[in-house]
């Protein structure tokens, strides 16, 4: 796939993203023998990927949601009003995953890097990590960014397990119990390394590891909105209380991106502040996740250094 074949789709109208989005799913199908379910997170776009599953391919449409004991309650109670949701969950409990692995803290690619540096076993393996390798393009690529290696030394262990721990692998064992195989509602605007995935292998991947269906790759998010409004369709109660991500209440990976003194934890404080420091309080190392995120520079809403600012919640709504 070329960036201009994805910027052409993209500027496709609502009614062409629908008819391509139909069309993957089906496609994938074909050629997995009718074995694929929908990954159902409870939120605006799989939602949506949900309900074009069901209306436009087939009544009801298997769908899997896993409930790690991480998500918003509005989140779970949405997903509950649906019919053929097999609800999973993982093995491993939030605050165990959390003392033996480490802190979701930047982003994966980092924090897994970050973590391979630090139980490396050759100074080959620390070296790749602490420098990186030339691709063929002459860019360095696989390194820990120079803004983040002070956190080589950090009382406290970062990685990206707890994706595996608390999703990944909930996920891999009801495939492999069952044979069926995930049709994903994540769109390539989302990130770089989903754009750059979509350019290897477009909306379906069936060479990679995990043959998988991404039938959203060339919406966008004011397609889903439109889609939502079009078709009248419900969705979670999370996103008119002000909150514009779902996913895990306590994943920390990209909020150092969140300018200005209001964060997702500002919203999850404001929303559920019990949940908010049961999280904060988790620990590594001895560290709790609250001390780990000052430590990375994160402004947290009871943070000692935090300035006094007056913030009317309302103007979110």
């Amino acid at each position: 796939m070329k960036y201009e074949d994805l910027k052409i789709r993209q500027s496709w109208t609502l009614e062409q993203k629908i008819d391509h989005t139909v069309g993957t799913i089906e496609a994938f199908l074909a050629k997995t023998d009718g074995k694929g379910y929908i990954s159902f997170s409870g939120g605006k776009d799989s939602t949506v990927l949900l309900d074009i599953a069901r209306k436009f391919v087939r009544q009801g449409f298997p769908a899997v949601f896993c409930n790690t004991g991480n998500e918003f309650p509005e989140i779970v109670q949405f997903v509950r009003t649906f019919d053929d949701v097999s609800i999973i969950k993982p093995k491993m409990r939030i605050p165990d995953v959390l003392e033996k692995y480490g802190f979701p803290i930047i982003n994966k690619e980092q924090s897994q890097y970050i973590r391979e540096y630090k139980h490396a076993l050759s100074e080959k393996n620390k070296d790749k990590r602490l420098n990186g390798k030339i691709n063929k393009n002459g860019r360095v690529i696989g390194k820990i960014s120079d803004k983040w290696k002070f956190l080589l030394n950090a009382p406290f262990e970062v990685s990206e397990q707890c994706c595996n721990k608390l999703k990944k692998e909930p996920f891999g064992m009801f495939e492999k119990e069952t044979g069926l195989l995930p049709i994903i509602g994540t769109m390539v605007d989302e990130s770089l390394v989903r754009f750059q995935k979509w350019l290897k292998q477009g909306c379906n991947s069936f060479d990679s590891k995990r043959i998988a269906s991404y039938p959203l790759s060339i919406w966008k998010e004011a397609d889903i909105w439109t889609y939502i409004r079009k078709f009248n369709i419900k969705y979670s109660p999370i996103y008119d209380k002000g909150c514009n991500r779902t996913g895990c209440m306590f994943c920390g990976f990209g909020c150092h991106l969140e300018k200005g003194m209001f964060n997702r934890f500002d919203m999850l404080n404001h929303i559920h502040p019990k949940a908010y420091q049961l999280f904060m309080n988790y620990t590594n190392s001895g560290i709790t996740y609250r001390e780990a995120l000052e430590y990375t520079g994160i402004i947290l809403p009871d943070s000692k250094n935090r300035q006094q600012t007056i913030f009317n919640y309302g103007d979110l709504y």
